[in-house]
């Protein structure tokens, strides 16, 4: 008797301890998908100032060209 509640005992901890890690798993990968997800939209805000300042100098340089 004493073995077999203790086998019970021993499964449960076992998928106790698979669903942990499965769980830490999954946060692990969560993290790494945010802070990839968060790197690409700094980056692309960053190239939208740029594109934004890039139009203004064209803009600038192309008035320059015709009343200058």
């Amino acid at each position: 008797m004493a073995f077999w509640y203790n086998h019970g005992l021993l499964l449960r901890t076992e998928v106790q301890l698979v669903v942990f890690c499965s769980v830490i798993e999954i946060q692990i990968v969560f993290e790494m998908l945010f802070v990839l997800v968060t790197g690409q939209l700094a980056i692309a805000g960053q190239l939208e100032r740029e594109v934004h300042l890039w139009g203004i100098r064209l803009f600038l340089r192309s008035r320059e060209q015709r009343f200058g």
